[in-house]
């Protein structure tokens, strides 16, 4: 632990990451972690580590965070993580959002005093610009316009890729839909079958290299877990993405998966899938 500690303070502050020497957890103190926290959530996911913890460690567990940050903020911020830094630390992991922006829903509110300052205020969204957290620019907009279209596209390529047209229904003037009209007999009234639709990148959002970072592992360790779990090719944790050939070409993951990774590696730290029996 003292490599990491002394790696973290030769790479000093940067966009994705932060070092904080104490965290008093007063309401200040918290709302500048929220603050950063979603900075970079809203930029490119990153580190933050608190040297010196003088509040229960159990206030700032992974749980207890997400709930924490997510009162402040909309949409959600998913996958936030906290782990054990030394004797007395935190270190937080923040991920790269795929649903940016994250804004602020109420206002960042705490005393001085007698006097009542703001750390951020409602509607406002902040991103990370070297070691700073500082309010959205055009630049930042456009990032977020580009990358919000890159996954529109991305999905809809990866959803028209379940449902080749010739399983769709077509409308009068030729266009493909997913939607058969049915009419309900017995009650004389028009009723509808809608195939249901899967969108891998939100219900499945992780691919083996995503969980790796995640747990803190390597991406072959992963792949090789998730085949001798048997979760690769199970429906319940794992989707498998087709082209219209309807060749495999990506596996993807959902919550329930890396919960049960999560889950199984807590109980058996040491466990080697190449060559442990489960």
């Amino acid at each position: 632990m003292a490599k990491t500690k002394s790696y973290f303070k030769k790479l000093g502050e940067k966009e994705d990451k932060e070092l904080k020497s104490n965290f008093d957890g007063s309401q200040r103190e918290w709302l500048k972690l929220i603050k950063t926290i979603t900075a970079m959530a809203n930029t490119k996911g990153g580190i933050v580590v608190l040297e010196k913890v003088n509040i229960n460690l159990s206030q700032l567990d992974s749980s207890q965070l997400d709930d924490k940050v997510n009162s402040y903020v909309e949409p959600r911020i998913h996958n936030i993580v906290s782990e054990k830094y030394g004797k007395k630390g935190i270190k937080i992991i923040v991920p790269n959002s795929r649903v940016k922006p994250h804004i602020f829903k109420r206002d960042g509110i705490y005393l001085e005093g007698d006097k009542q300052k703001f750390s951020f205020y409602k509607g406002q969204i902040w991103v990370r610009h070297s070691s700073k957290n500082e309010t959205i620019t055009w630049d930042d907009f456009q990032r977020f316009v580009k990358e919000n279209l890159n996954s529109f596209l991305e999905r809809i390529n990866i959803i028209a890729a379940q449902y080749p047209l010739k399983e769709l229904e077509v409308s009068k003037e030729g266009a493909p839909f997913p939607v058969k009209p049915v009419e309900d007999k017995k009650k004389g009234i028009p009723a509808v079958i809608m195939k249901e639709k899967i969108d891998p990148n939100v219900d499945y959002p992780y691919q083996a290299k995503d969980l790796a970072k995640i747990l803190n592992k390597n991406q072959a360790f992963i792949v090789q877990l998730l085949k001798v779990l048997g979760l690769k090719e199970d429906p319940v944790f794992s989707f498998e993405v087709k082209n219209s050939s309807g060749k495999v070409i990506m596996s993807k993951y959902n919550d329930k998966c890396l919960e049960r990774l999560r889950k199984f590696l807590a109980e058996k730290p040491l466990f080697n899938p190449w060559h442990d029996e489960i």
